[in-house]
C-alpha cells in the first residue's frame, strides 16, 4: 500500500525540479554568451596586436608589410571603427586601444606622388587609402604598408595600400 503523503508531495517535488533545471539552463546560456563575448574580444585584440606590430616594423625597419584587418562576425562594421589618433587628441570612448611605439612625426600619406618615390610601384590590385581619416577610420581589408624614404625629412612616411574588392 502506498503512502498518501508521498503521492501528494510528488507534484511539488516535480515543480521544484523544473524551477532548478530552468535556473541551471539560464545560467548556462549566460555563461556561453559571456564566453562568446570574451572570444570575440580576444579576436579583436589579436587583430589589433598584429596591426600594431606591422606598423611598428614598417616604421622601424624602413620596409613593407602585409597586414589584414577584419572584424570578427560578432561585431557589426557600423558599430566599430579603427582609428589612429595622436596621444594628445581627446579620444572618444573606446572598447579596446593599443599604443603605437612610433615617432609622433610619423605620417600616413595619401599623396600618390609621395607614395611612388624612387619608382616604387603600387602593389597590383591595391589602391592607396587614408588611415588618418577620422570619419571612416581604417576599413576592414587586406593592406600593404610601405615606408617611403624622403631625403628632405627624417620623419617616417607610411603609405597604406588596400586590396580592391
Amino acid at each position: 500500500m502506498h503512502s498518501q503523503s508521498g503521492q501528494e508531495s510528488a507534484p511539488f517535488e516535480l515543480l521544484i525540479a523544473i524551477v532548478i533545471m530552468t535556473f541551471v539552463i539560464v545560467i548556462g546560456f549566460n555563461a556561453l554568451d559571456k564566453l562568446n563575448t570574451e572570444t570575440c574580444r580576444g579576436k579583436v585584440n589579436q587583430g589589433l596586436e598584429e596591426m600594431r606590430t606591422a606598423i611598428e616594423a614598417v616604421v622601424k625597419n624602413k620596409s613593407k608589410a602585409n597586414v589584414s584587418y577584419e572584424l570578427p562576425g560578432c561585431f557589426r562594421e557600423e558599430d566599430a571603427k579603427l582609428t589612429i589618433i595622436d596621444s594628445d587628441t581627446p579620444a572618444p570612448e573606446y572598447s579596446e586601444s593599443k599604443c603605437l611605439r612610433i615617432s609622433a612625426a610619423t605620417s600616413f600619406s595619401v599623396d600618390a606622388g609621395t607614395c611612388n618615390i624612387n619608382m616604387l610601384e603600387q602593389p597590383e590590385g591595391y589602391g592607396i587609402t587614408d588611415w588618418k581619416k577620422p570619419e571612416t577610420g581604417i576599413l576592414p581589408g587586406q593592406y600593404t604598408l610601405i615606408r617611403q624614404s624622403n631625403l628632405f625629412s627624417s620623419a617616417p612616411v607610411i603609405c597604406a595600400f588596400r586590396r580592391a574588392g
